[in-house]
């Protein structure tokens, strides 16, 4: 599984490395049209397709998806808190991957279909787009994907126009065949100008203690996302310096460190 996940943010050099194509041939996503919105895919372990006159026969049960330990909606604070963090780690993953990101007009704001994933007979608020919602959380959610899109233009490591090789990447990674593991870092190199990238991406339900490697010469790590942290803190533009040799990462969470001087 971590295996196949390394080559998606890769690029999916095992489908698009022939005829001369390129990594921007693959477009990456985790939400389409079809299905949930990324809200729903977090919210929801079932779809909940009754509005659309169909007994709830119509659309598929294979969603993929984890409702964070409640099923719809909630005033639960620990649930929502959850569901934001892994909203964010889907972002986080999609602007850091080579490639094409697409992405689902509303899951900048976190739209929802209340869990219909076949939504597309309905001209009513649950396929508008809320513009409300999105000023509502323009400081918080829709501040932390807005970020992450700029930095995935400021950085051109994060979009190769050829597959990555060894010099370009480090796997931090001893367990590629463990199925119970669920945890990946690698770090991004920038050959020209220093500015390396290091993201870990922690799936356990416990923190995990993870060895930092040393930054390249005369460049200091700098922690630009920690998706773990409350806004604004999950995205420092600048970065906040970190020195340390081990960063302890949350349950569901994922982090960004660049190398700056």
């Amino acid at each position: 599984m971590k295996g196949t996940f390394a080559t998606r943010v890769s690029g999916s050099s095992d489908l698009y490395q022939v005829n001369k194509r390129r990594p921007y041939h693959s477009i990456n996503f985790v939400i389409a049209h079809d299905g949930f919105t990324l809200c729903d895919l977090v919210s929801y372990n079932f779809k909940h397709n009754d509005a659309n006159g169909e007994g709830g026969k119509d659309g598929t049960n294979d969603n993929l998806s984890w409702n964070c330990g409640f099923e719809g909606e909630t005033d639960d604070v620990n649930v929502l808190s959850l569901r934001s963090r892994q909203m964010k780690n889907f972002h986080v993953v999609l602007m850091i991957s080579q490639g094409t990101p697409m992405m689902l007009m509303g899951d900048e704001y976190g739209h929802t279909r209340h869990g219909n994933n076949n939504s597309y007979g309905h001209d009513t608020a649950m396929n508008h787009f809320q513009w409300g919602q999105l000023v509502a959380r323009k400081d918080d959610h829709f501040r932390f994907f807005s970020e992450m899109i700029k930095f995935r233009r400021k950085h051109s490591i994060l979009r190769h126009n050829r597959f990555l090789t060894k010099n370009d990447v480090t796997w931090h990674e001893h367990y590629w065949d463990n199925p119970e593991s669920k945890f990946l870092a690698f770090t991004l190199h920038d050959e020209k100008l220093g500015g390396d990238i290091y993201l870990a991406v922690n799936a356990h339900d416990y923190f995990v203690k993870v060895a930092i490697p040393s930054p390249p010469q005369k460049q200091q790590w700098h922690r630009v996302v920690d998706t773990n942290r409350q806004s604004p803190n999950d995205f420092v533009t600048e970065g906040v310096p970190f020195s340390g040799s081990s960063y302890n990462i949350a349950p569901y969470s994922s982090i960004v460190l660049e190398a700056k001087p």
